[in-house]
């Protein structure tokens, strides 16, 4: 039996699903063109999704919850209000956050105690429940590296 790859979203509560499918089997096509007709179908809700982010991010910073500076949004991520973190893809800042006081430190990415920091402040983000979106460098709404929507000001 063979069955079509099609989005079931109008029968699903699976809110990853898209309205439109891939409507041929899978054994049909090689990988490569799989992923060109996957691609090509969600790539307007990619886009979306970006301008979205970005969208949410100017309307945070107009009321004094949006962080592009690197070092208050370590700050910020240390004290958990951060609710999304938009973090540049294919790019890298060599340094150190001190988990303590949230201090950032820039350092040369030789040294074997200093990491990425966009990679620390992701990681720091995730445990402390938010959510971490990786963008092109294209749609990025900032030109630091990242951009961070925070749950709350810090009194």
């Amino acid at each position: 039996m063979c069955a079509k790859v099609t989005s079931a979203s109008k029968d699903s509560q699976n809110p990853f699903l898209l309205d439109e499918g891939i409507e041929v089997h899978p054994d049909a096509l090689t990988l490569t063109e799989f992923r060109e007709r996957a691609g090509h179908i969600s790539q307007p809700q990619y886009q979306a999704g970006l301008a979205e982010l970005a969208d949410e991010f100017a309307v945070a910073k107009s009321k004094g919850l949006g962080q592009e500076d690197l070092k208050q949004v370590a700050e910020a991520a240390l004290a958990g209000q951060i609710a999304t973190l938009l973090i540049e893809s294919d790019r890298e800042i060599s340094g150190q956050i001190d988990g303590a006081t949230g201090e950032v430190e820039f350092k040369d990415l030789s040294h074997p105690e200093v990491d990425d920091l966009l990679d620390d402040l992701g990681e720091l983000v995730l445990t402390t429940g938010g959510r971490v979106v990786v963008v092109p460098a294209d749609r990025m709404p900032t030109k630091t590296g990242v951009a961070a929507t925070c749950r709350f000001q810090q009194g």
